[in-house]
């Protein structure tokens, strides 16, 4: 017999199990600006980029009053915006133009509805005030409560009431 230790060899092997996940976590920029756009005020882009605290923070302030959501949504236009990694949004630079169009086109047919609300009520209020305002609409009001009211219908619901009138 040898003198050679004869225990088997114990091989260790290291195997790495590779995830599924993209190598590339970042953020897009269409997410983060419709996100901003449509849910700034509650912080929802800030909690798609993975900044929570943030986010708790201008959700509970609902955007800084609005001021930190339009902030955010300029900063987001302009490219500037990062995660919470400090990594930029993916094409930011080809949908930066998308963004400020759809900005201007909601923004202009936005002030085109209010202005064209401000010129109906106008016209609507002053078509009220012409036929005779609330004097007569409270005129119409009690002359025909009077008019639909039966004077028997009257006497005998107020007597089931145990009412006592004097005629």
């Amino acid at each position: 017999m040898d003198d050679q230790n004869t225990q088997p060899i114990k091989q260790t092997t290291n195997i790495q199990i590779q995830p599924i996940i993209p190598k590339d976590k970042r953020r897009h920029f269409l997410a983060a600006f419709f996100l901003s756009y449509i849910w700034g005020v509650f912080g929802a882009d800030r909690f798609y980029l993975g900044k929570i605290w943030t986010g708790l923070l201008k959700l509970l302030t609902l955007g800084g009053f609005g001021i930190w959501a339009i902030v955010d949504l300029a900063v987001i236009m302009s490219g500037g915006m990062r995660d919470k990694n400090g990594q930029g949004l993916i094409d930011a630079e080809r949908y930066r133009k998308f963004a400020s169009r759809t900005v201007s086109i909601i923004s202009f047919a936005t002030i085109i509805l209010i202005a064209l609300s401000a010129v109906s009520l106008y016209f609507g209020f002053k078509q009220f005030n012409d036929n005779g305002g609330f004097e007569q609409l409270l005129k119409n009001n009690i002359s025909s409560q009077s008019q639909n009211i039966d004077a028997s219908k009257l006497q005998e619901t107020l007597k089931s009431l145990n009412i006592k009138f004097d005629q």
